[in-house]
C-alpha cells in the first residue's frame, strides 16, 4: 500500500513503536484493524433488503384506460394511447455480418398509470424539475383504508403518531378502475388530513388510488394544492400496495425523469424492504 502526505509520519511512528515495543504492539495493530473491518462488514450488510417490491405497472398501449377507464378518458378529451416509434438500422461491419439495432420514440401519457405529479399540474408552482432528488426517496409508512367510504373520508387520525417529518406516506385504497363510462370512484385525505402532512411535513404522499382528488368533492383547497404547492411530491395509481402491509422497515425510491416544466412523469416505483 502507497502512503503519501502526512501518512509518511503515521507510519514512520508505527515502525518505531514496532521496534521499540516488539511484537506485542504489531499484535494490538492487527486486532484492531480486524475489529475495523469486522465493524464495517456489518456496517454495509445493514442496507442489504430484504426484499425489493415493485409498485409500477407494465407499460402497454392501454395503460391510461386501464387505471382512467374509458370514460373519463373520453370526458377529458384525452384520445391518444401510448405508443412507439420504431427506427431499425443496420450497419455494415467488414468481413462479417451487418450490425442490426433499432431505437424509438415513445409517446406516453403521462398521467395514466404510476406517476408522481409536479406542482405545475394544478397551477401550484413550478415544474417536476423543481423538486430536489431527494424529494422522491426516504423511509416509508403505509395505511391500510380500505375499510373507509369514497370521497374525502380519510382522517387525521390515521395518521397522527404514527407519521414523521421527513416520512413517505403510501395509502392503500384498495382502488379499482372503473368499467364502461362510469367515472373513477375514489377514496382520499380529507382536507384536515392533507393539511396534516403537509404542515408536519412529510416527503411525498402516493396512492394507489386513481388519483388524490375525490371527483364527487371539488370543493376548495384541493389535495393536489395543499400537498404540491408546499413541493410534496403525490404519487398516484401506485401498485401492489398490499405487499408492504406488516413490514416494518421501508424504503421508498420513485425517482421520475428530470422533465423541465413537467406537469408530471411515469415512475416506476420500489420499495426496498429491511
Amino acid at each position: 500500500m502507497a502512503v503519501v502526505g502526512s501518512d509518511v509520519a503515521a507510519a514512520r511512528v508505527v515502525a518505531f513503536d514496532a521496534r521499540t515495543h516488539g511484537r506485542s504492539r504489531l499484535s494490538r495493530a492487527g486486532a484492531l484493524l480486524s475489529l475495523v473491518l469486522l465493524a464495517s462488514c456489518a456496517r454495509a450488510s445493514t442496507f442489504a433488503p430484504s426484499e425489493v417490491i415493485d409498485l409500477g405497472a407494465l407499460v402497454t398501449d392501454d395503460l391510461p384506460q386501464r387505471f382512467w377507464g374509458t370514460g373519463f378518458l373520453k370526458a377529458m378529451n384525452f384520445s391518444r394511447q401510448n405508443s412507439v416509434e420504431l427506427i431499425r438500422w443496420s450497419f455494415p461491419v467488414p468481413g462479417a455480418d451487418s450490425v442490426h439495432g433499432s431505437n424509438a420514440y415513445y409517446t406516453l401519457f403521462n398521467h395514466g398509470g404510476p406517476h408522481v405529479d409536479g406542482p405545475i399540474h394544478v397551477g401550484a408552482g413550478r415544474g417536476i424539475d423543481s423538486y430536489a432528488v431527494q424529494s422522491f426517496s426516504g423511509t416509508a409508512k403505509v395505511f391500510d383504508v380500505r375499510g373507509l367510504p369514497p370521497g374525502r373520508s380519510i382522517p387525521t387520525g390515521v395518521f397522527r403518531g404514527h407519521v414523521e417529518p421527513g416520512d413517505i406516506v403510501l395509502v392503500l385504497t384498495g382502488y379499482k378502475a372503473p368499467g364502461g363510462d362510469s367515472l373513477p370512484v375514489v377514496t382520499t385525505l380529507t382536507h384536515e388530513a392533507a393539511e396534516y402532512l403537509a404542515t408536519l411535513p412529510v416527503r411525498a404522499v402516493g396512492t394507489d388510488a386513481f388519483s388524490i382528488e375525490a371527483l364527487t368533492d371539488a370543493t376548495s383547497p384541493w389535495i393536489h394544492q395543499t400537498l404540491l404547492s408546499r413541493g410534496i411530491p403525490v404519487y398516484e395509481q401506485l401498485q401492489h400496495l398490499d405487499r408492504l402491509l406488516g413490514k416494518k422497515r421501508l424504503f421508498f425510491d420513485g425517482t421520475p425523469l428530470n422533465i423541465k416544466d413537467g406537469d408530471g412523469m411515469m415512475v416506476r416505483p420500489v420499495v426496498f424492504v429491511y
